[in-house]
């Protein structure tokens, strides 16, 4: 006879149904936001502007892509320890990925780079600073591994430097052709994804001592989908995020406009804070909590992902649809990302943080800010095919 704890351990019954939805509707504050994905389609359906079609759609986004994170989670319970380390991974920064395919798609190629960029930064910035700040006060003084930090500061290093030389060859007119960037981009791009399968192995098989920290709390580690009903809630979120990030992506040089906000300025700083504003949350709660080791995978591994994996991905997916999105982020982007990875790894390669530290990388971010409200792409020569590239 099957009781209705087998029934809920198997994935079907009752008390399993109400557990899970309790889980995935109840299991965040981040959940509030929810109210707004009605009024996203509501404003995308009864044209209400661009303005509220992109605020609505990009607070809806937030919850789901806390939820696409928990279901992950909970997915990788069923699975060996490499395999789950894999999924996190891979599903990890999902949400940055499905927003930069619509831009692409829309040819809006500078929404491409500068919004992957800008979830580079928040994280190395926002994140690692609030996390730094946060466990600063509580704790005098914080350690992490000082080995696995140096080598996600050398991961970051080499994606820097992969778009360095596009944009250095571009800058000074000494390509051989007008293509040679593009086709070191794309070269750069595919090196760039080995590197990242190698990291994967070295991350996860070869060297998982490195980046074992503190395990996660009990509570948090009980498992409350079943395998299929995770799989099943994974394609669910990916879907609603897939079209919130359509209506977001359409109405951003409208949205623009309305409020009145610059596009790079919302691309680079807006979206990436609300679209990572539960990585955001967990980052600061693990580092309140001392658990370095789990605060600096989220905030500095996001970014190392992103670097080596998200973005040559999309290069070498245009690449494929025959779209010239190339490495070249232009001078001011990639400067501020040199910058940016230069001063995380200063700031790590002790092994040891304190609250001057966090508050330094806030005030870090708070000046990229500033400088992206006030830069602007100049505006194309001519209508030629290069204009999708110019927001």
């Amino acid at each position: 006879m099957i009781t209705e704890t087998s029934k809920g351990r198997n994935g079907y019954g009752h008390g399993y149904l109400a557990r899970s939805l309790r889980a995935l509707l109840f299991g965040s504050h981040l959940n509030a936001l929810l109210v707004c994905t009605p009024f996203a389609f509501l404003a995308q359906w009864l044209n209400w502007g661009d303005g509220w079609v992109f605020v609505l759609s990009l607070l809806s986004i937030a919850p789901f892509a806390e939820r696409l994170s928990f279901v992950t989670e909970q997915l990788a319970m069923h699975t060996s320890e490499t395999l789950g380390g894999l999924l996190n991974a891979t599903f990890g920064n999902v949400t940055e990925l499905i927003v930069s395919l619509f831009a692409l798609r829309s040819g809006l190629l500078r929404i491409v780079q500068v919004s992957l960029l800008g979830s580079i930064l928040s994280n190395l910035l926002l994140v690692l600073g609030c996390a730094f700040l946060a466990g600063g006060i509580k704790f005098r003084e914080q350690s992490y591994n000082r080995i696995a930090a140096s080598m996600n500061a050398s991961m970051l290093a080499l994606g820097t430097m992969c778009l360095l030389f596009p944009m250095v060859l571009t800058a000074t007119h000494e390509e051989l052709d007008v293509d040679s960037s593009l086709v070191v981009s794309r070269a750069s791009a595919a090196m760039m994804l080995l590197v990242y399968c190698s990291y994967l192995v070295f991350q996860l098989k070869t060297h998982t001592h490195l980046y074992e920290g503190d395990s996660i709390d009990d509570d948090e580690d009980e498992r409350v989908l079943g395998a299929s009903g995770a799989v099943f809630w994974l394609a669910v979120i990916t879907s609603f995020i897939a079209i919130l990030s359509e209506y977001m992506v359409d109405a951003i040089r409208g949205a623009a406009a309305e409020l009145q906000v610059p596009d790079l300025f919302l691309g680079t700083i807006i979206i990436p804070i609300v679209g990572n504003a539960a990585e955001h949350a967990a980052a600061i709660i693990f580092a309140a909590k001392n658990k370095m080791e789990l605060s600096l995978g989220i905030a500095v591994g996001s970014a190392t992902q992103i670097s080596l994996f998200v973005v040559p991905l999309c290069v070498v997916i245009a690449w494929v649809a025959d779209i010239p999105l190339s490495l070249d982020f232009h001078p001011f982007e990639t400067g501020c990302l040199l910058l940016t990875v230069m001063l995380v790894s200063f700031i790590t390669q002790t092994g040891h943080s304190n609250w001057l530290q966090g508050l330094t990388l806030i005030v870090a971010y708070l000046i990229v800010a500033v400088g992206f409200f006030y830069h602007v792409d100049k505006p194309a020569i001519s209508s030629s095919s290069s204009a999708p590239d110019e927001l």
